[in-house]
């Protein structure tokens, strides 16, 4: 069985994991992580490459600290994205996505990776991948990056792992509100054809009574998990997960109505990992939890 969006999987690794591995390795490079967000820093020097991040369960902030006048592009898959070279800029990049590089001069950075889903639930944003949008295509500038990022390493070297989750948050709250400020300047993106959407709409009513995860929704749709969730939220008004969740109890809804349906055997049917669970999303979404919706129906 898959796992859920946002954790780490075998062909996932970290960030920094990848970095090791890569065509990154042979430019000077250092690492340090602390704090429990399991933050991850990396302060490197790279010359001019053509390479790809290859796609792991990571948020990136990418804090130019030196940059040459020379050409640099990013590519998350929809076309190149220049970076400004006539000073420092930070690119944030989505987490589950293959980024493509075209730098075509020596830089110096911080690279500020964790892992999507426990910065989400630090902020109490299940849609927070979602919600940065914005600022994945628009690199931006912000003096207080780099002092932040550098302070950063420093404490991460002592093992401040307090501040170092200080610093990640604020981080995310700066960018959070850029990705606010720049969805009020422009429509939503273009959602793919209806025969795409026609699929994933039948993958879901298929798959139902199991676990479904955004990287299934999105291999079905063509896209990439990023810019999936953005064409299905601009259609539907919601994010995949959570249409899938909000199907869930439809479908429960007319089971609990059938003769002699015991709740717990619904919960499995609907792909819920427990009667608890279902019972919790259930209370959520019709203000009852299942027996009691059930009794008030079937008087």
């Amino acid at each position: 069985m898959p796992k859920r969006w946002g954790r780490a999987r075998a062909e996932h690794p970290s960030y920094t994991d990848f970095y090791r591995r890569s065509g990154y390795s042979g430019f000077q490079h250092e690492a340090r992580s602390a704090g429990s967000l399991g933050v991850q820093l990396l302060n490197v020097r790279q010359d001019g490459h053509g390479l790809t991040d290859r796609a792991t369960p990571d948020l990136l902030i990418g804090i130019r600290r030196r940059v040459a006048r020379a050409p640099a592009r990013y590519n998350l898959g929809d076309g190149w994205i220049d970076i400004p070279t006539d000073r420092p800029h930070t690119v944030a990049a989505p987490p589950l996505t293959d980024i493509d590089y075209q730098i075509d001069g020596p830089s110096e950075l911080i690279i500020v990776a964790a892992p999507a889903q426990r910065l989400a639930t630090a902020v109490e944003s299940p849609a927070l991948v979602e919600r940065l949008a914005p600022v994945y295509e628009r690199p931006f500038e912000d003096p207080m990056f780099p002092l932040l990022a550098g302070r950063a390493w420093t404490e991460a070297e002592r093992a401040d792992g307090l501040f170092v989750d200080s610093v990640a948050l604020a981080l995310l709250s700066a960018l959070l509100s850029a990705a606010d400020a720049h969805r009020s300047e422009g429509p939503a993106p273009a959602p793919p054809t209806d025969l795409r959407f026609t699929r994933v709409i039948d993958f879901i009513e298929a798959h139902l009574h199991q676990e479904i995860t955004l990287t299934d929704l999105a291999a079905v749709a063509c896209l990439s998990p990023f810019h999936f969730t953005r064409a299905f939220r601009a259609r539907h008004g919601v994010s995949p997960l959570r249409f899938v969740q909000r199907r869930r109890v439809e479908r429960s809804m007319r089971l609990l109505l059938q003769p002699h349906s015991r709740i717990a055997d619904v919960a499995y049917a609907c792909g819920f990992a427990d009667q608890a669970h279902f019972t919790t999303v259930f209370r959520r979404q019709t203000g009852s939890p299942p027996g009691v919706w059930r009794a008030a129906r079937l008087r």
